[in-house]
């Protein structure tokens, strides 16, 4: 299964990272932000080519449920429908490298040999570690680097096939419901039968909502070293966002800021267009949780 041939050729500069299409707007994203292009498409040539991709990969995109996200190979697309929550199609695909980068490769990108240790030996020490930083800034791509340095049995629970780990380990994707709504599987549910699946590490792809309160839960129940990323734009919205994410799994920001400085060692806080960044420790405050910067 290919991507259509318009969208094939708009990906084929190797320097493209991302395509963002909406209506009769085209742009594509090479590292230095996104820059217009000529659009391929007519706004009802997208639509149709979206719902055809989403028929050939077996995901949900219709009248009912105008917006899916789509794994095909290497791309990650978000398409959105016109039907009754935009007035044009949309869609945003994210081009992952043909082979995953490790962490040589990213040193070799401008990644410093102090951070490429550190990273190392937090993997060794099995610390528990949050990726944070905004979209596209490189959480995913640094986390599966580091996960790529472990022989360990890891357990990768995603809503959409972005980490790609080879074996031993094992990947789980969450399901959306069908068109009689059921037989949906929820990332939380996922975390929960993962423990029984005997896992060295956890890895959560995002935590967006209740599977961060899960996978609290399943670190303070003895499984050191797991890992996930979370959207923030600095390391000092980092608590707020955590706390954000407890509520959200029926947590109270006590309880929240327990299991956080408890379970997790460290937040590694990426900026995009730097591959270099920034480390926190969760720590308890008087005003509640704090993120707090290591020199």
């Amino acid at each position: 299964m290919q991507l259509p041939s318009k969208l094939q050729v708009l990906v084929e500069d190797p320097g493209v990272r991302d395509v963002v299409i909406s209506g009769e707007h085209c742009g594509v994203d090479r590292g230095f932000g996104i820059s217009e292009i000529e659009n391929p498409f007519t706004p009802e040539e997208l639509e149709g080519e979206l719902r055809q991709l989403a028929f050939e990969t077996g995901v949900r995109c219709d009248i009912a449920n105008p917006v899916a996200d789509i794994a095909l190979g290497r791309y990650r697309i978000h398409a959105v429908l016109p039907y009754g929550i935009s007035t044009t199609p949309h869609l945003s695909l994210r081009v992952h490298p043909d082979k995953p980068l490790r962490l040589g490769d990213l040193q070799e990108s401008g990644l410093s040999e102090r951070s490429v240790d550190w990273l190392r030996a937090a993997l060794e020490e099995r610390k528990t570690i949050v990726f944070s930083g905004a979209t596209g800034s490189g959480k995913t791509t640094l986390l599966r680097a580091l996960l790529l340095e472990s022989t360990d049995r890891i357990i990768s629970i995603e809503q959409t096939a972005e980490l790609r780990l080879p074996p031993p380990a094992v990947q789980l994707f969450s399901r959306e419901a069908n068109q009689e709504g059921v037989g949906s599987v929820s990332l939380s549910e996922l975390v929960t039968h993962s423990l029984r699946m005997r896992p060295d590490r956890l890895v959560i792809g995002e935590v967006r909502s209740t599977e961060f309160g899960a996978l609290l839960q399943a670190i303070s129940n003895g499984h050191p070293g797991s890992m996930t990323t979370l959207h923030a734009t600095s390391l000092s919205r980092v608590a707020d966002r955590l706390l954000i994410l407890g509520q959200l799994s029926g947590l109270s920001a006590e309880l929240t800021s327990m299991l956080v400085t408890n379970s997790i060692d460290y937040i590694v806080q990426l900026s995009r267009g730097s591959i270099e960044f920034q480390i926190g420790v969760p720590r308890l405050a008087s005003s509640g949780l704090e993120i707090a910067r290591l020199p």
